[in-house]
């Protein structure tokens, strides 16, 4: 079993939030993760100000900050240029 790391489970959680805001439960399910690891990637997203919470009737829904947006788009850049190098460097692993 490949186990993400906790950057990877939280960058996960921001692009899900990216297309639109989720439950706890609807969250998890998106990001094929256990509710108990993921309330610990939410509580630690929500104090470095990366999500937010707001309550929409009855449920509390989770929705992606500004600040969250930017880190995750400069995640996404950084992912795409290692792609690239690691393509032009023919076979190698990394840089």
């Amino acid at each position: 079993m490949n186990r993400r790391n906790e950057f990877a489970t939280a960058m996960e959680v921001l692009a899900a939030l990216r297309e639109s805001p989720l439950s706890s439960s609807r969250l998890a399910q998106r990001c094929n993760i256990n509710y108990g690891r993921l309330s610990k990637r939410v509580d630690a997203l929500f104090a470095a100000g990366w999500i937010g919470k707001e309550t929409t009737g009855s449920q509390e829904v989770h929705t992606l900050t500004e600040k969250g947006l930017d880190i995750l788009l400069q995640y996404l850049r950084m992912s795409n240029e290692y792609q690239r190098g690691v393509k032009l460097t023919s076979g190698q692993e990394g840089f």
